[in-house]
């Protein structure tokens, strides 16, 4: 059985063994289109093989490389990033949870977006101390944020569950509402203006300058 390692675009699994179902050959210069199915979660994935030796098909036992060159494999795994101009540390929680909700670890994933908005609010210029909805109303009030943001911001769990013996469970919906509100939030209050002032030439700031300033 002929297997090629990747990192599975579909699923969590790192360095899961793809079995080849299917070859074609698709030139006369030695290249293959194949077809093959991730061992963890079994969806497929599609790439191209060249076998510099000869024209038989990259269906031997065992992995196929490195004595079969791979060109290129469709999908590609998702890179996990923050948008650009993200602060260092609220990039790195944002990442964090991005690596939890591509794991499927939805209680991780949820408390690493909402690390995210709370360091991302507390490091904005003139924000006062108290909770994330106090921040968060304080920069509705001086127009750092859009009424939108705001209003979308009680429709999510942002905050969490104070009471320790009652813990929180999410769901992958949860998380997912929340990772969309994270990023969008992350995008309007550092990517936007960081993206103005590269375009004024203006030197690089991590902190969003606040209405009126």
């Amino acid at each position: 059985m002929a297997v090629l390692i990747r990192n599975c675009p579909h699923c969590p699994a790192e360095n899961s063994s793809f079995t080849i179902s299917w070859c074609d050959h698709f030139r006369a210069n030695n290249r293959w289109n194949c077809g093959a199915t991730c061992g963890a979660c079994g969806k497929p994935i599609c790439f191209i093989a060249f076998n510099p030796r000869n024209t038989t098909a990259p269906t031997t036992f065992g992995n196929i490389e490195p004595h079969i060159l791979v060109e290129a494999v469709w999908p590609e795994r998702a890179t996990i990033g923050a948008p650009p101009h993200t602060p260092g540390p609220v990039k790195i929680r944002y990442e964090e949870g991005e690596d939890a909700f591509s794991r499927g670890r939805w209680n991780s994933a949820v408390a690493m977006y909402r690390s995210a908005l709370d360091i991302a609010t507390k490091g904005m210029e003139g924000v006062p101390t108290g909770t994330f909805f106090q921040r968060l109303e304080w920069l509705h009030q001086n127009h750092a944020i859009t009424p939108d943001i705001h209003s979308w911001a009680t429709h999510v769990r942002v905050e969490g569950n104070a009471a320790l013996h009652e813990p929180e469970q999410f769901s992958e919906e949860d998380a997912k509402s929340l990772r969309f509100f994270t990023e969008m939030f992350l995008r309007y209050v550092f990517e936007l203006p960081g993206a103005v002032r590269e375009f004024r030439g203006e030197a690089h700031s991590s902190t969003p300058p606040m209405a009126g300033a």
